[in-house]
């Protein structure tokens, strides 16, 4: 044996060692039929690092566990809750679930009943399971260095306040978040919980796809937080970075962000799809820190009521080369006023405005003047949000008309991109967004068309019969 083979030998049994498996590890199984047909007594039997292979079938139980097992499901086995409690409970670092159907947690949010509850659990594996019927579905106390991959994570048939969150991580970094499915839960929680990758996860039917505090350095990427009342809220943390997630009509009536950033310091937003929220992006006192910018780059804000929602205060942000599309509208200054000190071009590239009405004589991609947000009636909506009512009714273009006729109206420019572009830089708009129109916005046209011919007709009513005796 050579050198590199022996410290080969000596690492792993160092590895095996700490982490308290056994080097003689064996394997319980357990089916209904089965000479053991009991989960739980399968873990009182087993030793440390012992594997827990369990056969399809129904087990009414509730699971402690307090060891480094493996449970392994096979032919899809069913741990059944009735409806008490928290159906799994794992207190052991080192373990792993996987394959099995969980459901009936209990539905005490002041004890946090869950599918599966990881308390001082870190370096555990819960993979490939299906949560029904479940408060909280899967969540980490104090438990890093963990991987959550391939659930499917349905909540229970609650109003939404009276729900618990899909995925709760608390104090726990260092997690692989992967490939989930959560509906109708309440929430999506990470809170200090850094060094974490959430990636090709969709959250559905909820209060916030993802609500986030305190987590530095994380990555999200081809996530999908679509139909929520909030898409994502992240707020008091630093080094994120968002790549190519898609957040779809998010609709909360107070808020209904695709996602909104608070307090985020040096965060790199590329790639991603706002389609048909309330408001796209929401943007408040980020960055916090002086010395630091933030990049929103290469996404696409279609649809929606408003496509970016910034308070007037913001300043540090660069956002270039973003397609704004057909947004009611484009930018919001909350409150109203000017932005400042934030970048809408760098070099000579802009963003896309498909409201820009300029033109490209040179043919150079870029717009021959630049992109100017001015419209009275926006600015007069920016500071009264009742008058949003009327965004699609003739009084707006009236107002903006009399606007640049009398400069004594004149409206106060909120954005200028003095390098808009001509086409939508890499649009990456699927199939089923590409010929979308906004519903809500043929609603709209709709009532403002009926509603004066409805007036019309009920003002010539009494003069009906004299036209039709006139006619004879």
């Amino acid at each position: 044996m050579n050198n590199y083979n022996i410290i080969a030998s000596v690492y792993v049994f160092i590895l095996f060692t700490a982490s308290g498996a056994s080097v003689n590890s064996i394997t319980h199984n357990v089916s209904p039929g089965g000479e053991l047909n009991s989960i739980s007594r399968a873990v009182q039997l087993a030793s440390e690092g012992d594997t827990i292979l369990v056969d399809g079938g129904s087990y009414n139980e509730h699971l402690v566990i307090n060891k480094a097992l493996k449970l392994i499901g096979k032919n899809n086995p069913r741990i059944i809750g009735n409806g008490k409690g928290t159906v799994i409970k794992i207190t052991s670092p080192g373990t792993t679930i996987k394959g099995f159907h969980i459901s009936g947690s209990g539905e005490s949010l002041n004890a946090e009943d869950c599918g599966i509850l990881l308390e001082d659990s870190p370096n555990s594996v819960v993979e490939n399971n299906i949560l029904e019927d479940v408060l909280f579905g899967i969540y980490l106390k104090n438990s890093p260095d963990s991987v959550i991959k391939e659930n499917k994570i349905t909540g229970k048939d609650l109003d939404i306040p009276d729900r618990g969150d899909g995925i709760r991580l608390w104090y726990s970094s260092g997690v692989l978040i992967k490939g989930n499915k959560i509906k109708s839960s309440r929430d999506f929680v990470m809170w200090w919980s850094g060094d974490t990758v959430i990636e090709n996860n969709i959250v559905e039917d909820g209060r916030y796809g993802l609500h986030y505090m305190y987590s530095n350095n994380n990555l999200f990427k081809n996530n999908i937080f679509r139909g929520n009342l909030v898409g994502g809220f992240l707020m008091y943390s630093k080094n994120i970075r968002f790549e190519d997630n898609k957040f779809i009509q998010n609709q909360g009536i107070a808020s209904g962000y695709g996602v909104g950033f608070k307090d985020l310091d040096n965060v790199e937003a590329e790639g991603n799809m706002f389609i048909d929220n309330r408001v796209g992006i929401y943007i408040d006192n980020s960055p916090s820190s002086y010395d630091i910018w933030n990049k929103i780059k290469n996404n696409t804000f279609a649809f929606n009521d408003i496509g970016a929602s910034l308070m007037p205060s913001i300043e540090r942000n660069i956002i270039t080369e973003n397609n704004f599309m057909d947004n009611s509208e484009q930018v919001e200054v909350r409150g109203g006023g000017t932005l400042k000190r934030n970048k809408w071009f760098e070099g000579n590239k802009g963003n896309y405005w498909s409201d820009y009405k300029g033109y490209d004589e040179n043919n150079d991609g870029i717009g021959d003047f630049p992109y100017i947000a001015e419209s009275l009636f926006e600015n007069m909506m920016d500071k009264n949000s009742v008058l949003r009512i009327f965004i699609h009714s003739p009084v707006t273009q009236a107002l903006d008309i009399a606007s640049k006729a009398f400069p004594i109206f004149k409206p106060e420019p909120k954005v200028k991109d003095e390098f808009p572009l001509m086409i939508p830089f890499q649009l990456k708009l699927n199939t089923e967004y590409s010929n979308y129109k906004n519903p809500k916005n043929l609603f709209v046209y709709l009532i403002l068309i009926l509603i004066p011919i409805t007036i019309i007709l009920y003002l010539l009513k009494p003069f009906s019969g004299y036209l039709i005796d006139r006619d004879k």
